[in-house]
């Protein structure tokens, strides 16, 4: 059997792997919309497959998989294509389409009669996040797909580490944070704590920034508001992917909690205008705030992709506001802005708002990089979704671990 990696030796996201079979079957794992225009060259996407396996609902792991055409298998989990098909909605788009197959954690299925596969549920930032035990032609791959040990679901991080698959001949694993500061917050619990130390003393309202669909960061916001007694305010794309993700999830917070409160944007709601939407429109009107936000704002968090303007203003004069952010820093350097960050790098700088960076990593920290590979203890370990692959051999090194083995895009290696 051969390996290819397309892309991500020496990129984060955009990741591609292929595995190309003696029988000539050839599978791909994730096919991942490109994070950079540093080389924008997608036409590998378009070459023959037989079969693509998807690790988790991020563009830069799933981004360009309408290109393997109509009738090709793509397996993945059910709530992945739930996720993928929520942010189309929202973009008013019409939901993907493809030969899909759902695949269910720890249990083991055949591709092409050929690839066996066993999928590790592990802790990301996304709710459902994937690795791949890839069994063929008597050989043993094991793939690590974005992962961390710091998240709310850090048991199977564990899990993994004390029970973790043997005889691995290759170990392609993540290394996004090899080159990154650590946090000043190194676990989710820690992340709720920070925020609940600012929410309980607010005098006016508080922004927190952060994704729909990083339901962990949605949790600890969400705990760290009912200890303080707030309110928290989502928007009703939020709302749709908290009702999505309880299907799975029972215990995740939901908008019928009284706890919780929708904000109706009328062009959120127009989307969901259709019959087929009835019953969650109706969850959504019930539980809208109107004005009384204006009425005593002390009360309320909101969180948003993107805090408004007009709104931010308007309640100035009401006190010192929070905008706290919890995202990837990054976003907010100068070649990253886009419309949203422009306008929360412009709040920043505000010397009336209180800005604070609130945020843990969904990758791996280098330390448990190494205690995962020191687990499963493979021949060859391979970085991958990394932009610092020589650091992360050196790394690697200091921790005694000389089996590190740099590839590169686009060669295909022997195993």
């Amino acid at each position: 059997m051969r390996i290819k990696i397309h892309r991500g030796t020496k990129e984060i996201g955009g990741t591609c792997v292929e595995i190309i079979a003696d029988n000539g079957k050839i599978l791909w794992i994730d096919l991942g919309m490109p994070l950079t225009d540093k080389a924008p060259n997608v036409e590998y996407a378009n070459y023959k497959v037989d079969s693509l396996l998807i690790s988790h609902p991020h563009q830069d792991h799933y981004g360009l998989m309408e290109f393997v055409g109509a009738n090709v298998p793509i397996y993945l989990g059910e709530l992945t294509l739930d996720l993928i098909n929520s942010t189309r909605l929202f973009r008013g788009l019409k939901p993907q389409t493809g030969n899909f197959q759902i695949i269910k954690p720890w249990q083991q299925f055949i591709i092409e009669g050929t690839f066996e596969i066993t999928p590790f549920l592990t802790d990301h930032s996304s709710p459902e996040a994937y690795a791949f035990l890839i069994e063929v032609d008597g050989k043993r791959i094991f793939y690590s797909g974005d992962f961390r040990g710091s998240g709310r679901k850090n048991k199977v991080f564990n899990k993994l580490v004390a029970n973790p698959p043997s005889n691995i001949d290759i170990l392609l694993i993540e290394g996004t944070m090899i080159d990154r500061k650590t946090h000043a917050y190194l676990n989710e619990r820690s992340v709720e704590n920070a925020i609940f130390e600012i929410i309980k003393i607010q005098q006016n309202l508080t922004f927190i920034v952060s994704s729909s669909q990083n339901i962990d960061r949605f949790v600890s916001v969400f705990r760290a508001c009912k200890r303080s007694n707030k309110y928290l305010i989502i928007d009703i794309y939020t709302a749709w992917i908290l009702d999505v993700v309880r299907k799975q999830s029972p215990g995740t917070p939901s908008l019928e909690w009284n706890e919780i409160k929708v904000f109706v944007d009328p062009r959120q709601l127009n989307i969901i205008k259709d019959n087929e939407f009835d019953n969650f429109r109706r969850k959504v009107l019930v539980n809208k705030i109107d004005n009384d936000i204006f009425n005593d704002p002390s009360k309320y968090v909101l969180f948003v992709r993107c805090p408004n303007l007009k709104l931010v203003n308007k309640l100035k004069h009401r006190g010192t506001i929070n905008l706290i952010y919890s995202q990837w820093e990054g976003y907010l350097k100068a070649e990253k802005l886009d419309k949203n960050s422009t306008i929360i790098d412009k709040i920043k700088k505000d010397e009336e708002i209180n800005f604070q960076t609130i945020h843990t990593s969904g990758h791996a920290l280098t330390s448990d990089l190494i205690k995962l590979a020191k687990a499963i203890n493979a021949q060859t370990v391979v970085p991958i979704h990394t932009d610092s692959p020589e650091r992360f051999q050196s790394e690697f090194n200091k921790a005694g671990l000389y089996n590190v083995s740099l590839w590169h895009d686009g060669n295909e290696y022997l195993l």
